[in-house]
């Protein structure tokens, strides 16, 4: 049992990720708007899906993951993903880009867990959000397996 507290991290309802709750959308530059300096202003209330269920990769038992890793304080929403039917760990920045240390600590465990990493920046013009850069990052037989969904010079190998 882990005694982990999402608490006071808020980087899920920040708007760094995208969502609708309770017909509302939330997305890079645009929070959720229950979400309030406390937490979560409807948090006896909130929906089940994707509030409730969700648990970024800190947060899940299994992980044991180091403190500086919990989203508020490394600079990115981490998640174990499917992607094309292979395991690959997702990261989101919370701002423009995952903080270099941060990264590298991802690179690291990906290669220790031979799990490939999907991480991404966010594209901005004149201050506001306009798009997302996704880049991989695993074995070689990641990569022939992203070749037409990811720019080829946008992935590294193990």
């Amino acid at each position: 049992m882990t005694n982990k507290q999402c608490f006071p991290c808020t980087a899920c309802c920040e708007g760094w990720l995208t969502a609708e709750i309770n017909g509302v959308k939330m997305r890079p530059g645009k929070p959720c708007v229950h979400s309030v300096k406390q937490g979560c202003g409807i948090y006896e209330k909130r929906p089940q899906i994707p509030c409730v269920v969700f648990k970024c990769a800190w947060l899940q038992e299994q992980t044991n993951w180091p403190q500086h890793m919990k989203p508020s304080e490394c600079g990115a929403i981490v998640i174990f993903d499917e992607w094309k039917r292979r395991d690959v760990i997702s990261a989101t920045p919370t701002g423009q880009k995952i903080p270099p240390d941060t990264l590298e600590w991802l690179m690291s465990f990906a290669r220790e867990e031979s799990i490939p990493l999907i991480f991404s920046e966010r594209l901005m013009s004149e201050g506001k959000y306009v798009g997302i850069k996704k880049i991989g990052y695993g074995p070689p037989s990641f990569i022939h397996a992203v070749e037409t969904h990811i720019w080829p010079e946008d992935i590294m190998t193990f």
